[in-house]
């Protein structure tokens, strides 16, 4: 089952039981059965928690093994200031300034386990933010940090959510890629899997900064 395909399932299923949840209460009867009105709250809980699902799968993108998500090269502009292109894979890259030594990307990752997985719904991933950090602790103590968000914010996380709740079938885990060298005119991919992030050197200058790093 195609990820496209469960994510129009699980919103179907989701808005049915809480809009049908809904319609119950419309009827006084059923407020008369006190165990009858908890299975209703029941219901209409598994389909808003189904279509909370369904909407962050919208927003977070799908991950199937480790591929490469994004490349990053970096252009000196002067002392330990750098310019910065990110690029998603397929999009327009985000070019802003950084200033260190090292840079890093963040992402947020959910797996599923139980009857999502059973569905067949892949981890998904929102890359979150890309920021610079100095070698010297003195100064990344001292000097500004500079961070570039990558993602807007989303109206409801499950990623979030389960931090704080502890949701049943979905994990919330956080990736980062381990700081790399800023070097004039190298070039990085960052690839992604299940369990985190890695950056990879895509060229000649990126092996160098790593080389002698």
């Amino acid at each position: 089952m195609s990820q496209e395909f469960s994510t129009i399932l699980l919103a179907a299923v989701g808005a049915v039981l809480f809009v049908g949840g809904l319609l119950f209460f419309l009827r006084p009867s059923w407020l008369l059965g006190w165990l009858k009105g908890m299975a209703v709250f029941g219901i209409m809980a598994i389909g808003g928690y189904l279509l909370v699902i369904a909407l962050n799968l919208y927003d977070y993108q799908s991950l199937s093994g480790m591929q490469t998500v994004a490349s990053v090269s970096t252009q000196e502009q002067g002392d330990q200031r750098w310019g910065v292109a990110f690029e998603l894979v397929g999009q327009e890259p985000v070019v802003a300034s950084l200033r260190g030594d090292q840079w890093q990307v963040d992402a947020r990752i959910i797996r599923f386990t139980g009857p999502l997985r059973w569905l067949g719904i892949g981890p998904a991933y929102r890359l979150e933010r890309l920021g610079g950090r100095y070698t010297s602790l003195e100064q990344e103590r001292s000097n500004p940090r500079s961070v570039i968000g990558l993602n807007d914010a989303v109206w409801v996380d499950l990623w979030e959510l389960d931090r704080q709740f502890d949701l049943p079938f979905v994990e919330g885990v956080y990736g980062n890629a381990t700081f790399m060298p800023m070097r004039d005119g190298a070039v990085f991919d960052v690839r992604l899997s299940g369990s985190g992030l890695v950056a990879v050197p895509a060229n000649e200058e990126a092996h160098k900064a790593v080389q002698y790093w």
